[in-house]
């Protein structure tokens, strides 16, 4: 039997998780350090942070109509990721994967991880 999830601190390392009900898993990385937006590590104070199938940041639109990156929240992820703990050779296969997916299949259901996988649709596998 496994150890139970504490709420908080998140637990650093790799994980797997599906963004919607039936949807493909995608890699979830979570450490503490620097926030990286835009690929790029940021000159802040050392937080917990979370790459989510390969994303460290994402849009936010303010009031007055400005777009701005933000990093991502973890608190939108934690403890739910951690019921499916991986390797991280799972991890990079995950992100590899889905990254090929989205440059070379896009019909494929890791091209699009926020939509649920329509299973009558897939192409039949010999």
């Amino acid at each position: 039997m496994s150890e139970p999830v504490q709420a908080w601190p998140p637990t650093p390392g790799h994980y797997a998780t599906t963004l919607v009900k039936n949807g493909p898993r995608v890699a979830v990385l979570i450490w503490f350090g620097a926030p990286i937006i835009d690929g790029e590590e940021q000159d802040r104070s050392h937080r917990w942070n979370i790459e989510v199938d390969g994303a460290t940041d994402r849009w936010e639109k303010g009031d007055d109509g400005y777009r701005c990156r933000v990093a991502l929240d973890i608190d939108s992820f934690w403890p739910w990721v951690a019921r499916d703990p991986i390797e991280p050779s799972e991890y990079q296969y995950l992100k590899a994967h889905s990254a090929w997916a989205k440059e070379h299949a896009p019909h494929h259901p890791k091209a699009a991880p926020r939509s649920p996988v329509d299973f009558h649709t897939l192409p039949i596998r010999f």
